[in-house]
């Protein structure tokens, strides 16, 4: 099934991304150089449509466009849709306290029946033919999505129904298809999975139907989580796997990031190796093209928790504690923020209560006011008073359900804030110790999986009758049980001692042709780059000595090493390629030698060099040289972890100007 996804990804990606960026690029030019504002606000509006759950920060932005430009425009029912696309993004970005400011001023705009003559015909309001109550649907679907991010289960619900409410009326197949979807996944957080299938399979025919697949990904992913609650693992998977093709081909990241996240889950759950850690490579991708993402349940922690339990899978203990640590810090970093968020959020709901509550005294008053005068003005005054005496009473009482309903948001948001300032505090204590005595921890896990398992072979050997094997393997426990004794009390000790003689762990390895392997992936990178860009072209030069034979390594992983350092000496060549210098010929060169018993794998190129100032950074993760969206920053830094879990080292030699040569030793 993954190498099925592969190929279909290998044969989409190239004409979805040309048509998208031809139609993008167009765009951009539009909205940069029209001096229309109707046409710059469509504009936006199409660019917004592209970056929605493809990058949070570039959405944010175009939906702020297009509520400056409506709101200079006096375009009412444009600037309240617009309202509601910007807070979407907002709540994604976790900033709940200015979702809330702009969801009530667009509530505000939409409710407000003399609004909805002030419009362009610009989309989605072109084909809309109440476009007021299109807007009223837009904003009471994006309510109920900051109801669910600060946990208000009733409020989400009655809004979310709302909104369907209102598409259902209008005939609207984009609200609608979105109002069924956040049901459906409403009903699963209630564990009511009837129902939710009911609306998620609703939710995949209107948008089928209608032609509306942007958020196919997200209706499969729920569909699949609904299959995995109800134990049909094999069904939950193909719906994983579908959230991912249709994330790719419709530009959703978000659904697609939630994908690689329950493959990643499911591929450790079943202890694969190789899978679970090309998903968690995967979704970290993802989550770094999505930007900043603060919601309750995605964070940027949670592909570098994944990696933590790859590399516990694979015995990497030393990856597996730094990728441990780093989720630690990210994780701590994400609840501070919500704090904070929820806190802001907490600060808008009460000061819009005691706003309410100030115009419910200003109205009684008022009413006072009245009262006194018409008392004076005598019988025939006394009907007039009566009809306006009506009209105030339903005021009070339309006030009177807005300040309850704030007054439930208050409380939600109180207890939520309670929770998240105790898991702080809890993330720091726990690093706190993590910190100080991880290594200790480490072997006193590790002697205990093995116990377990030792014990179970025991009770094997002891029901087989092979009672030698039960007393040998009995004696390798009570050793066990001995050294996680001595690490317990001795865990200060054994800090100091750890951090000078680090323990290597390996994976399963196999005797490998070291020159087959350099120059397979060799020709791999060259024949990969050539076919992304014709134009291409650099000289590759080999010396494999041949004594070097075969070696016991993890062959997948050193040939992603190697093949992490040719690409990244294609790179050098080709950039200094294009500064046309005269003479200049690219030249990448591998060679391998066995020196003093250990492997030499040399990666040479005559680029451009690595400037001093910055080559104590390469190997640390997220630095990248590269521009925006050709680099992740990770490819040196996973580097590094491989060859130190093979008990090697990774060194450069650099000269600015004349190139570079990545060394790598392997015992």
């Amino acid at each position: 099934m993954r190498s099925c996804l592969k190929i279909i990804l290998v044969l989409l990606l190239p004409f979805l991304s040309t048509a998208q960026q031809n139609n993008l690029d167009s765009l951009r030019k539009i909205f940069f150089s029209s001096k229309d504002d109707s046409v710059l606000c469509n504009a936006a509006n199409h660019l917004y449509d592209y970056y929605e759950e493809l990058n949070r920060d570039s959405a944010f932005f175009y939906a702020d466009q297009c509520v400056q430009i409506s709101k200079r425009n006096n375009k009412k029912l444009n600037e309240a849709y617009s309202l509601s696309r910007k807070a979407y993004q907002e709540i994604n970005l976790g900033r709940y306290a200015n979702a809330l400011e702009n969801l009530l001023d667009g509530f505000s705009i939409s409710e407000n029946k003399e609004n909805e003559k002030y419009y362009w015909l610009i989309d989605p309001l072109r084909t809309e033919s109440q476009k007021g109550l299109y807007t009223l649907s837009c904003t009471h679907h994006i309510f109920g999505i900051l109801m669910r991010e600060t946990k208000n289960t009733e409020q989400q619900i009655l809004h979310f129904k709302e909104a369907k409410r209102i598409a259902v009326e209008i005939k609207s197949p984009a609200r609608s298809v979105l109002g069924s979807l956040n049901l459906g996944r409403i009903y699963i957080e209630l564990g009511k999975l009837d129902s939710a299938l009911f609306h998620e399979n609703e939710a995949e025919m209107i948008a089928r139907s209608s032609g509306r697949e942007k958020y196919l990904s997200a209706i499969f992913f729920y569909k699949g989580i609904i299959s995995k609650n109800m134990g049909d693992t094999g069904r939950a998977l193909n719906y994983f796997y579908e959230c991912i093709r249709s994330g790719i081909a419709q530009n959703n990241l978000d659904g697609l990031a939630r994908g690689y996240v329950e493959l990643t889950r499911y591929y450790l759950d079943t202890r694969n190796k190789d899978s679970s850690y090309y998903y968690a490579v995967k979704t970290l991708e993802t989550f770094k093209r999505l930007g900043s993402v603060s919601v309750f349940d995605v964070s940027i922690g949670v592909p570098y928790e994944s990696f933590y339990h790859v590399y516990r899978l694979r015995n990497q203990l030393d990856s597996a504690d730094k990728y441990l640590n780093i989720g630690y810090k990210i994780n701590d970093s994400v609840n501070q923020s919500k704090i904070k968020n929820l806190a802001e959020f907490q600060k808008v709901t009460f000061g819009e209560q005691q706003r309410l509550q100030k115009v419910e005294k200003e109205r009684i008053s008022y009413q006072n006011e009245l009262r006194t005068y018409f008392m004076l003005a005598g019988i025939g005054v006394l009907l007039l008073l009566t009809i306006i005496f009506y009209r105030n009473n339903r005021q009070k009482h339309k006030a009177k359900i807005k300040i309850e309903q704030a007054y439930d948001n208050l409380q939600a948001t109180q207890q939520q804030l309670i929770q998240s300032e105790k898991m702080a505090s809890l993330g720091e204590l726990t690093a706190g110790i993590a910190h100080e005595i991880q290594n200790p921890l480490n072997f006193v896990n590790n002697f205990s999986d093995v116990n377990t398992e030792l014990i179970d072979e025991a009770e094997q050997e002891m029901n087989k009758g092979n009672f030698d094997e039960t007393k040998t393997i009995l004696r390798n426990i009570k050793e066990n049980e001995e050294k996680i004794n001595h690490h317990g009390k001795r865990a200060d000790a054994i800090v100091k001692g750890m951090l000078q003689h680090s323990r290597t762990s390996s994976g399963q390895k196999e005797p490998t042709d070291i020159n087959a392997l350099a120059d397979e992936y060799l020709r791999l990178a060259y024949h990969g780059l050539r076919a992304k860009d014709k134009s291409f072209n650099a000289a590759t030069q080999t010396d494999f000595d041949e004594s070097v034979g075969e070696v016991n390594i993890i062959p997948q992983d050193i040939g992603r090493v190697i093949l992490n350092l040719i690409n990244n000496a294609f790179y050098a060549v080709d950039e200094k390629k294009k500064q046309n210098l005269n003479g200049y010929e690219p030249i990448v060169s591998l060679s391998t030698k066995k020196n003093n018993g250990k492997i030499e794998i040399k990666v040479s190129d005559n680029g451009n060099g690595i400037p001093q100032k910055i080559l104590d950074k390469i190997f640390q993760p997220f630095f990248t040289t590269k521009p925006t969206g050709q680099g992740t920053g990770l490819g040196l830094s996973l580097s590094y972890d491989i060859i130190k879990a093979h008990g090697g080292e990774l060194k450069v030699e650099t000269k600015v100007g004349e190139g570079s040569e990545f060394i790598v030793l392997l015992p």
